[in-house]
């Protein structure tokens, strides 16, 4: 092992010695024993924890991972992805400022829980509730993969893939049964803080490697000129697929939903996804650049090898700035943390879904007595992770490919939040089921047929228009009448 791999590595246990504090104060705050205060914080997240916890989960290792993959992969067209993170912080727009309304009057705890309300129709709450396991599932298991490169990337290997998801689920069990919401919301305040300085200091760092982003442009045309030719018409379709496929998903993670629920006032949460709007310009932006320059240092790699060029630009960057040596670890910290940051979130939710939707509401348990529930989301949560550490422990796929796969079965449930909130429109459960049934039928066709993308335009993003337009065309049709919910 290099030394600077076990500055690294001393530093990460200094650094989770400090998150494992913040899950214990989380439950010395704890107010009441109850599933509210556990998965919600209380409904009492300010505007500063609220947006650092929203910018954390949203920046994950999806991001800091999957999309300079992808870069490396795609080349200069995917600076298009930038606009990705905006189009979320839009889509949120669309439905957060009325159902952090409802939630406050009706106490919900879960996504479903608001479906449940507005529709009343037990196979919608049933679909729904195993598309968010399925998404969060997914989401996680993205996160542990996203560990194991980080830890083996940025140690040269010294730290194995395998060691490195199994300490990091340890450790992420640890302080998220401690202290539940709070402690999460606590900790993605301190590693979204770390992200936001992280990133700052690795795009200055690479600009005194390898240049400014001209510069780099310039020495990719010399070596891989392919990657820096302008879009055709296919990467153009494929830009809004993507476009639709994030803004439209994103702000359906269940955790994204349970977070406008555990906001404190309406004006927190404005001020929050205001604040969010700009964000990507930073955040985005250098992850695109992380991957042009992996271009340069690290040619031929395959698909999966990919997606650790993140890690092997810090590696290399730790070899090439022996001066920076603090501000190295920092940005290495800030990556492990933004990873950390989102699967805390994914396996909390997670949790909150399995007591509340499937012990509890499919189990018809009444209101007043699923807080005894409680006492199971330790064996939830700690099932759930032994589980996916398996499962990434013999993954071959991407993480782009993961990312899209949830997206695209997500966004299938985009009109039961968006045309939901707005009752004046009419809309009721048989209309969402009908649309519903329809796209998620239209997507396994294409999946089934090997059919990933008509022209560039996901098949998910097309089955989800077309689950649009018929929930609207029922709507008008019926108002109502032929369908009903179930």
């Amino acid at each position: 092992m290099t030394e600077f791999a076990r500055e690294l590595l001393v530093a990460s246990s200094l650094y989770v010695v400090l998150l494992i504090v913040l899950g214990w104060l989380g439950r010395r705050a704890r107010r009441e024993d109850s599933l509210s205060d556990h998965y919600l914080a209380g409904r009492n997240l300010g505007f500063f924890v609220l947006l650092l916890t929203l910018f954390a989960t949203q920046y994950s290792g999806n991001s800091l991972s999957g999309f300079p993959g992808k870069t490396y992969r795609a080349g200069l067209a995917y600076v298009m992805s930038v606009t990705f993170m905006v189009a979320i912080v839009g889509g949120y727009t669309l439905f957060a400022p009325r159902l952090f309304r409802l939630a406050r009057d009706r106490s919900y705890l879960t996504p479903t829980d608001f479906l449940d309300d507005r529709f009343r129709s037990k196979t919608l709450n049933a679909l729904a509730t195993l598309i968010f396991l399925f998404v969060l599932g997914n989401f996680l298991l993205a996160q542990l993969m996203a560990m194991g490169h980080a830890f083996s990337g940025l140690t040269d290997g010294a730290f194995s893939y395998r060691a490195s998801i199994l300490c990091g689920a340890a450790i992420i069990l640890a302080y998220e049964l401690l202290g539940g919401m709070r402690a999460v919301a606590w900790t993605d305040a301190l590693q979204g803080g770390i992200l936001m300085i992280g990133l700052t200091i690795v795009a200055f760092l690479l600009v005194l490697d390898v240049g400014g982003p001209t510069a780099v442009i310039g020495q990719i045309a010399a070596v891989a000129p392919e990657k820096v030719t302008p879009p055709d018409l296919r990467s153009c379709w494929t830009w809004l697929g993507n476009l639709i496929l994030l803004g439209m998903g994103g702000p359906l993670y269940p955790q994204a939903i349970q977070r406008i629920y555990a906001a404190r006032r309406l004006g927190d949460l404005r001020r929050a996804l205001a604040t969010m709007s700009i964000l990507p310009l930073l955040a985005i932006t250098t992850v695109v650049f992380i991957g042009l320059c992996g271009i340069l240092l690290f040619p031929g790699l395959d698909a999966v090898e990919s997606d650790s060029v993140t890690f092997l630009v810090l590696g290399h960057l730790s070899q090439a700035q022996p001066g920076a040596h603090l501000l190295i670890l920092i940005v290495m910290l800030a990556v492990v943390a933004a990873i950390m940051s989102t699967a805390d979130s994914c396996l909390l939710s997670l949790g909150s879904i399995v007591s509340r939707d499937l012990l509890g509401r499919l189990r018809k348990i009444p209101p007043e007595e699923i807080d005894r529930f409680t006492r199971f989301s330790p064996l939830v949560s700690v099932f759930v992770m032994l589980l996916l550490c398996l499962v990434a422990l013999n993954s071959q796929t991407t993480l782009w490919k993961l990312l899209v796969l949830k997206f695209e079965i997500l966004i299938q449930l985009s009109p039961a939040f968006v045309l939901g909130s707005r009752p004046s429109l009419g809309v009721t459960g048989g209309h969402i089921l009908a649309g519903l049934f329809s796209g998620l039928w239209i997507f396994a066709l294409c999946w089934s047929f090997g059919l990933r993308d008509v022209g560039g335009f996901h098949s998910g993003s097309l089955a989800m228009l077309i689950n649009y337009a018929v929930v609207l065309v029922s709507c008008r049709i019926g108002r109502g009448g032929a369908l009903t919910a179930a």
